[in-house]
């Protein structure tokens, strides 16, 4: 059997537990049915577990507060990336972004004095340093930058045929 936290129905449940809702206060907030939340708390854990609509997932990642790519991937619907970062990391992400400027530069002077890499230090002191600029630091050729901005667009503006997909490339 899959470890439960890296299954989507283990993710949502473990959210759920720390937002302290229910199947149907979450079904509530989602505007889904409880059968729905049922349904997805045993995708990954059950193989008789029904498949997610993409919308549902938007749903219930909104009422979770968090970013709907999480769930996309754990559901198997956005490609698995070679060097892809973890759900954890993700959310964690999300955390971050939702910091006060003073507290990410925190977070970020501590990272810079944690790595040996001389590449990351000047990207790190360049996202300190140009903290207006979303992009400061960030090498946009990067083959996985580019693929995670592209999953960002197609999971934000709802992408869902193989046409809406060509649209980003």
């Amino acid at each position: 059997m899959a470890d439960k936290s890296y299954t989507l129905g283990g993710f949502i449940a473990d959210l759920m537990r720390k937002a302290q809702h229910s199947n149907v206060s979450l079904a509530a907030m989602a505007g889904v049915s409880e059968g729905v939340i049922r349904n997805l708390l045993k995708v990954g854990l059950d193989p008789k577990a029904k498949d997610p609509e993409p919308r549902t997932l938007r749903r219930i990642a909104d009422a979770l507060g968090i970013n709907a790519i999480m769930l996309f991937r754990l559901a198997s619907y956005l490609p698995p990336q070679a060097a892809s970062n973890s759900v954890r990391a993700d959310y964690l992400a999300d955390i971050f972004d939702e910091l006060a400027p003073e507290k990410q530069d925190a977070v970020l002077g501590v990272i810079e004095a944690m790595t040996d890499r001389i590449t990351q230090k000047h990207s790190l002191e360049m996202m300190r340093d140009q903290s207006t600029n979303p992009l400061a630091g960030i090498e946009l050729n990067f083959p996985q930058v580019r693929r995670l901005l592209a999953n960002q667009l197609i999971a934000h503006y709802q992408m869902t045929q193989p046409m809406d997909v060509q649209v980003v490339e």
